[in-house]
């Protein structure tokens, strides 16, 4: 039996160690309550003291304005680093604060890697958190005061913007922070940065190693933390390490209306986007009938997919949100009374258990119904039409012909004889130095399709950046969830049972729940730490994303390399990117912390 170290102080907590399957130590956790009325005051003291400091850190973090895309990105991480080399542990050991610079980013923008160690042990728990926020626009006239949460607090109290009402009742509550970036993810960043001051300041009450990376660009495109997985298998490979598991702390919400409950998630969610190419059949606007519109198409092919639970993807119990469109467009640029015959469309389909592959499937086939939908409109327009004006003749089309990207190139490929590496880099350089990776992916399109001398109705489907895979706990070796759960009960002095998992739940002491589920339901950079796909199911993707590996960099291989289990757990609120954003005192501030270190110690404790 061995005393087991409580970085929140208090509760002394006793482990009996028995060995689990892989060889690791599994701990088992029991409580040994205060018994004085004084001890109990103690602790109720200390963890004030503790509540109201990671408070004061989190409204330091929010001071520091830092939208993604600008300077503040750089001054976030200059203000963390500057506040851990204060630190007597990091003044010792200066060389365990690495600054990452972002790959080929032109704002310079960089993440840290921090690492904490305590007694010789390989063992190793990772905390991720991304320190950018999105545009503070939506404040409107108090876009000056949406990083100063007291003063934000006051004009709203004060009656400067109407709101709704349940955001009325939480002001007047006094139990949310508001501001911009509090709940998306400061609030998270600071509960990893205490627990890191607490085992800084106790390194021998427990072993291993806690590394957290704090990463730019995560409302962007996750510029830093592509950057900084390179950097944490480094560290990894150099120092023999072996990560248990990845905690994220990025913060979550209700899950529909009226929802009180809290979440645990066992994985994230994915995303991949198809790229939509339309063309079709111009003419003059006097003769509608004689060509074929492309936004006919194209709102088709939007009325088919767009919010469509039918291409939802789902695991078990769980169902993710229906694809959504990120982009809609027609190409003629100039006015001028010839019908537009070229669109595109970006459409952002979530992953849970489907692959690229299936993705591909499902979207030729909804755009060949898109072009069947579309034809059936145009011809029974044209039959009343010409029927009301007593015009005998009609127009028949083509039919549409709906091809892959990678098919694309292939066709053109072997029409000019070239190989596709070669077609490729030719045709879309152009467009490499003055133009979005995703335009760039349409510029290709475009170049390949206007040389295939068949000029008949056509859809062109490929996939754009950024690609995020799904991870989840159904991929990995259940020992760190096991202990994550053991970690949790220790926190709330549950008894040892069945083991929580996916539709399961922990009664907190505030009287709500906190559930377990599966997939993180928002885009994090959670989906770098793993690529649960095989080389088929790959390959497929990197043959219709032809920016991967040029102007768009995804470390593939690294994210295999680390196949890592993850959770996320953090900071609870609502309305973040909203100008009535709030991360709500007692779950993030009291609760939160207490399970965050109680899960470390489960895995590291001594």
């Amino acid at each position: 039996m061995r005393e087991r170290f409580d970085p929140q102080g208090g509760k002394t907590a006793i482990t009996d160690q028995k060995k689990i399957s892989n060889g690791r130590i599994y701990k088992k956790s029991y409580t040994s309550e205060g018994t004085s009325t004084g001890h109990e005051s103690t602790v109720r003291h200390q963890a004030s003291m503790k509540t109201e400091e990671l408070e004061e850190l989190l409204i330091r973090l929010v001071s520091v304005r830092s939208v993604v895309n600008s300077s503040g990105e750089n001054d976030i991480i200059d203000f963390i680093e500057n506040y851990l080399r204060d630190w007597d542990y990091f003044r010792v050991r200066p060389e365990q604060i690495v600054r990452i610079q972002s790959k080929g980013d032109p704002l310079g923008r960089s993440s840290l890697l921090i690492c904490v160690s305590g007694q010789e042990s390989k063992n190793t728990v990772v905390l991720l958190g991304h320190t950018d926020t999105v545009e503070v626009d939506d404040y409107g006239p108090l876009a000056d005061l949406a990083t100063t949460p007291d003063r934000l607090k006051d004009a709203l109290k004060s009656g400067q913007r109407n709101l709704y009402s349940q955001a009325q009742i939480d002001l007047e509550s006094d139990n949310y922070l508001w501001s911009r970036g509090a709940l998306d993810m400061k609030v998270g960043v600071a509960n990893e940065l205490l627990l890191l001051k607490q085992l800084a300041e106790n390194p021998a009450g427990f072993q291993g190693h806690v590394i957290a990376l704090f990463v730019c660009d995560e409302e962007g495109n996750s510029a830093g933390m592509i950057s900084a997985i390179e950097v944490l298998k480094q560290w990894r490979d150099a120092k023999k390490l072996e990560i248990c598991g990845v905690i994220n702390t990025d913060y979550h919400t209700a899950q529909y209306p009226g929802d009180e409950d809290y979440y645990l998630f066992r994985g994230t969610v994915g995303k991949i986007m198809p790229i939509f190419y339309i063309r079709t059949l111009e003419t003059q606007a006097g003769d509608p009938f004689a060509g074929l519109d492309a936004n006919l198409v194209l709102a088709e092919l939007i009325n088919e997919i767009n919010l469509n639970p039918k291409y939802s993807d789902s695991s078990e119990s769980e169902i993710s949100v229906p694809p959504i469109t990120l982009k809609v467009e027609d190409l003629k640029e100039v006015y001028s009374v010839k019908t537009n015959h070229e669109a595109w469309a970006l459409i952002s389909v979530p992953l849970f258990e489907q692959t690229p592959a299936d993705v591909m499937r499902k979207m030729l086939k909804a755009a060949g119904t898109a072009a069947e939908n579309s034809l059936a409109r145009y011809y029974r327009y044209q039959r009343e039409y010409t029927g009301r004006a007593g015009i005998p003749t009609e127009t028949i089309h083509p039919e549409f012909e709906i091809i892959s990207l990678a098919e694309l190139i292939d066709k053109v490929a072997a029409q000019l004889g070239q190989e596709k590496v070669y077609l490729i880099d030719h045709y879309i350089a152009p467009a490499l130095t003055n133009a979005d990776t995703r335009e760039q992916t349409l510029y290709l399109i475009r170049q390949l399709e206007i040389l295939l001398p068949d000029r008949r109705p056509r859809i062109v489907v490929g996939y754009a950046p950024p690609f995020y895979p799904a991870i989840s706990c159904l991929d990995s070796d259940d020992n760190f969830y096991r202990m994550v759960d053991q970690g949790i009960k220790a926190a709330l002095n549950l008894s040892e049972g069945v083991n929580h998992t996916a539709g399961s739940s922990y009664l907190l002491d505030n009287g709500k729940e906190l559930k377990v589920k599966t997939y993180y339901p928002y885009i994090s950079d959670l989906s770098y730490l793993a690529l649960p796909y095989t080389a088929d199911e790959l390959q497929i993707m990197q043959n219709n994303m032809p920016t991967l590996g040029r102007s768009y960099q995804v470390p593939l291989q690294t994210m295999k390399a680390l196949d890592l289990p993850v959770i996320n757990l953090g900071g609870y609120g609502f309305d973040a990117h909203k100008w009535t954003e709030r991360v709500e005192r007692d779950y993030s501030l009291r609760i939160l912390p207490k399970l965050l270190a109680s899960i470390v110690m489960e895995i590291l404790g001594t």
